[in-house]
């Protein structure tokens, strides 16, 4: 009798972790298929890595390509983990739909910010939208999100933007107000976006891999095309981590103007 007493709130137990295990499955199939395409245009070479933690991932990039042909390209991360960061991700897409794609980054930034708050989640993402045009003109904002970093292709210091605005969703009136910011690329110039996961990527002693690090290896390395260059930041990651595994989502771009 106590052993059968003991035994149904296991049963029970396994059965809401099976049907977690599936909920989860079925939401990292369907963000899967909403993960947008690189947008090809003439005048950028792209290259991306997007890595969950989990089956399911808060890291959240996206696309716009206007008439103009000025592509914007939106990286964010929302707190925490699992489904509730990824239904994040699925506002965040949905919001971004909603955007006049010739609209200033930092106006569509208020809007995004807006449209998340309205929502009353308690819940945050940080963000970057930059948008580029084919006379290699870009234009930045950075909500609460690690800083964009300009790779000059000729061996001149790195440029690195400021953090700055607060995370959308936090409130609907800006505390910190989102700036826009502009820089006029040159051919072979490389710009470099991320989520934290890959500078708080840590060894077996708890240290990161850290914003320093990531600079550096950028500025020696410079040279390479994109897609090299990404995939040897993570490794360099990995290396570092002594191939401890990632406790978080990592998502980077690299996108050079041609």
């Amino acid at each position: 009798m106590q052993q059968h007493a003991f035994q149904q709130p296991l049963d029970s137990l396994s059965s809401k972790e099976h049907d977690f295990e599936n909920e989860l499955k079925l939401a990292a199939d369907f963000q899967q298929t909403v993960l947008p395409t690189i947008i090809d245009v003439d005048y950028l070479d792209i290259a991306l890595i997007y890595e969950p933690y989990d089956l399911v991932s808060g890291d959240v990039y996206d696309f716009i390509l206007n008439r103009e042909r000025e592509l914007a390209i939106f990286i964010g991360d929302a707190t925490g983990h699992g489904i509730s960061a990824a239904l994040m991700t699925m506002m965040v897409h949905i919001a971004i739909d909603s955007l006049t794609p010739n609209l200033a980054t930092d106006k569509s930034i208020r809007k995004l910010n807006r449209l998340i708050s309205s929502r009353n989640t308690g819940r945050s993402v940080t963000g970057i939208l930059f948008r580029i045009s084919p006379d290699g003109l870009m234009n930045v904002t950075h909500a609460g999100h690690p800083s964009i970093i300009v790779a000059p292709a000729d061996n001149s210091e790195l440029v690195i933007f400021k953090e700055a605005g607060c995370p959308l969703g936090l409130f609907i009136d800006e505390p910190v107000k989102y700036i826009e910011e502009s820089y006029q690329l040159q051919s072979g110039d490389k710009i470099i976006a991320y989520t934290d996961g890959l500078i708080e990527w840590r060894d077996n002693l708890k240290n990161s891999y850290g914003a320093e690090r990531l600079l550096t290896f950028i500025s020696v390395h410079r040279a390479l095309n994109c897609t090299s260059l990404i995939q040897d930041i993570y490794n360099d990651a990995e290396q570092f981590a002594a191939n401890q595994a990632n406790s978080d989502d990592l998502t980077m771009l690299i996108a050079e103007y041609q």
